[in-house]
């Protein structure tokens, strides 16, 4: 069952560190448009989809963590969750979190996928075309190698803050 952070392969080799809320890209590429690879966060909150409620809750509950990418045994996406998502559908008994999957959360609801490549406007595109503000970025497996946010893009609009 993967839980956590998103998993990096024995070998695999990070093109930039994971990047915190609030902090600066590291390099832009010309014109000032950048790529998803560039902006994504590596090592989003993530849970297999047979993990509880009540699991993907406790997931949520660190520090600026909004997003839950829920995926499959291959790590491929099934979907992104929030906090409201898992309040929305919470069962009354006390236990009952403790044995509803969080696919029966997602049942019906696969969201849009984007590469590394892609540019942040196509990201974007996607979050207003679907209503979602969360997409995973996935490689050529369809395997989840990150996240892109709505805060992110707002990040990049809003440039370098100053003090």
């Amino acid at each position: 069952m993967t839980r956590g952070r998103a998993p990096i392969e024995d070998g695999a080799v990070e093109r930039q560190p994971s990047r915190a809320p609030g902090q600066q890209w590291r390099s832009r590429p010309p014109y000032g448009r950048p790529t998803v690879a560039q902006v994504m966060n590596r090592r989003p909150p993530v849970a297999d989809q047979d993990t509880s409620l009540w699991g993907g809750w406790e997931l949520l509950r660190g520090l600026d963590n909004r997003h839950l990418v829920v995926v499959d045994r291959q790590v491929r996406p099934v979907g992104v969750l929030e906090a409201r998502d898992l309040a929305l559908c919470w069962p009354p008994g006390p236990f009952d979190a403790h044995r509803v999957p969080l696919r029966q959360v997602l049942s019906g609801r696969a969201g849009p996928q984007v590469r590394e490549e892609d540019r942040v406007e196509t990201v974007a595109r996607a979050m207003l075309a679907t209503g979602t503000d969360a997409v995973p970025v996935v490689d050529d497996d369809g395997r989840l190698v990150g996240l892109v946010t709505a805060r992110t893009c707002v990040e990049i609009i809003a440039g370098p803050a100053t003090p």
